[in-house]
C-alpha cells in the first residue's frame, strides 16, 4: 500500500503536503499568468484623436483665456490630454416660458457657450478611446480643460479618429 497508517506517501510525504504543493503550483501560475498575458492587439493601437468639448454658461474673461489656446492638462494625473486647435463660441440661449406658457428663447448677458476643439495623442481599445494617463473620452462624459489661462469643465461632443 502506497499510504501508510500516519496518512504518509511512501512513509515520506503527507498527502495534505501533496495538496500545499499543487494549491501553491495553481497560485504561483495564475500570478504569472494574470500579470504577464501579452495585451490584446487593440490595447496597443495608438491613434491621433479630435474632440471637441463645449463649455456652458461662461463669461468673456473666461472666453479669452481659453482662445489663447494651449495644452490642455489634467489636473489629478497631471498629464497632458492634448492641444487647443479651435475656439468658437456663441451667447448662451435659455429656454424660458412667456406669460401664455409658450417657450421662447432669450440670450443671457455676457454668457457664452463654447466649443473647444482638442487634437491629442491617444490610445484605441476594444472598450473606447484613452488619452492622457488613462482618462477615458465618451461623447456625453465631463471632463477638466485646465490649461495655463483657464479652468472650466465640459462635456465631450464628438470624437473623431484622424
Amino acid at each position: 500500500m502506497i499510504i501508510d497508517k500516519n496518512g504518509k506517501i511512501g512513509g515520506k510525504i503527507s498527502i495534505i503536503d501533496v495538496f500545499a504543493i499543487i494549491v501553491a503550483l495553481i497560485f504561483v501560475f495564475g500570478i504569472l499568468y494574470r500579470f504577464h498575458s501579452a495585451p490584446s492587439k487593440s490595447a496597443r493601437e495608438n491613434v491621433k484623436l479630435q474632440y471637441v468639448v463645449k463649455v456652458y454658461g461662461v463669461r468673456e474673461y473666461s472666453v479669452d483665456a481659453i482662445s489663447k489656446m494651449g495644452i490642455v492638462i489634467d489636473p489629478e494625473q497631471k498629464c497632458k490630454m492634448g492641444e487647443i486647435v479651435d475656439v468658437s463660441y456663441i451667447p448662451e440661449i435659455w429656454e424660458q416660458f412667456d406669460v401664455d406658457g409658450n417657450i421662447v428663447y432669450a440670450e443671457v448677458p455676457n454668457k457664452y457657450d463654447v466649443e473647444v476643439t482638442i487634437l491629442s495623442d491617444g490610445r484605441e481599445t476594444e472598450n473606447g478611446y484613452y488619452v492622457g494617463n488613462e482618462t477615458k473620452l465618451s461623447v456625453g462624459s465631463t471632463i477638466n480643460l485646465v490649461t495655463k489661462y483657464a479652468n472650466s469643465s465640459g462635456t465631450v461632443k464628438s470624437i473623431k479618429k484622424l
